[in-house]
């Protein structure tokens, strides 16, 4: 079997070709302390925010804003329910809301 020639070009390949992966890796390895940073830097502030809401719902703070329950009960005789305008639970609310509509529409007729 023949022996491979020899080629000048093979070392100055070799070390370029050594250099090009060492200069990718270097950059890669840049680019991935900094996503690493990016990344531990959100975590901590997630951390932090789930705390805070811990602590908000162990306290018995009422939720995402929005009115306060109330302790009244609806007006109507026999119904339970709790509270929400003029004295009525929502169902009788809504009642009374489609009884107006129907009556202003009736009216304008």
């Amino acid at each position: 079997m023949a022996r491979p020639r020899k080629s000048r070009l093979v070392p100055s390949l070799t070390t370029f070709a050594e250099e090009l992966v060492r200069a990718i890796t270097e950059h890669v390895d840049r680019g991935l302390a900094a996503t690493g940073d990016r990344l531990a830097r959100e975590v901590a502030e997630l951390r932090r925010e789930v705390a805070r809401l811990r602590a908000r719902g162990e306290a018995g703070t009422p939720g995402a804003g929005g009115r306060p329950k109330s302790a009244r009960a609806c007006s109507v005789r026999g119904c339970a329910q709790p509270h929400v305008a003029r004295g009525l639970c929502k169902n009788h609310y809504q009642r009374l809301r489609y009884a107006e509509r129907k009556e202003s529409v009736e009216g304008s007729s």
